[in-house]
């Protein structure tokens, strides 16, 4: 394990520990929410299951709590509802810091540096510049960072925003 796994592990580790506060809910296994289709981080495996990076940490932070963790895999969209509801006990997942989130939310350092990319197809004309979005449809994974600046930009550089559920459909449909 590397040092910033290490890191984040005890992190995590310390900000779930606050959301078990007695003995007894220790015997209760923690449910960590992820979307199980933003591959590498989580992605379906064979044979059922999701399998990925965010999987192998969440599954170490159990094991240095001695606390069994069960993965619930849904949209992104849904795993703060999720965890506000208590279905779940901690987002597992890359979920950006944003003053509003951090409002109601309790976030771990950082793990991760997540940059605005646009993909798209070998065969479409270059993007270099936003302007070049004007007139295309901006695909995004419903309730992410990405989708809150599409939403706020779509006006201003002139293109359509589509919300997806999942990442892997936002991809699909670009």
């Amino acid at each position: 394990m590397t040092l910033v796994s290490r890191t984040l592990a005890a992190a995590l580790a310390f900000a779930a520990a606050l959301l078990a506060p007695s003995l007894h809910a220790q015997d209760k296994p923690l449910v960590a929410g992820v979307d199980g289709t933003f591959a590498p981080h989580a992605m379906p495996k064979l044979g059922g299951g999701v399998e990925g990076f965010n999987i192998d940490l969440i599954e170490e932070i159990g094991k240095k709590m001695g606390r069994k963790v069960e993965i619930f895999a849904g949209e992104f969209s849904g795993l703060i509802p999720a965890m506000n509801a208590g279905k779940i006990d901690f987002v597992g997942a890359p979920t950006t810091a944003t003053p509003e989130r951090a409002k109601n939310l309790l976030f771990s350092e950082g793990y991760l540096n997540t940059y605005f990319q646009f993909v798209s197809g070998a065969r479409s004309a270059d993007i270099k510049t936003l302007e070049d979005l004007k007139g295309k449809t901006v695909s995004v994974n419903k309730g992410s960072a990405y989708d809150k600046w599409a939403q706020e930009n779509a006006s201003k550089y002139g293109f359509k925003v589509e919300s997806y559920g999942t990442n892997a459909a936002a991809t699909q449909a670009g």
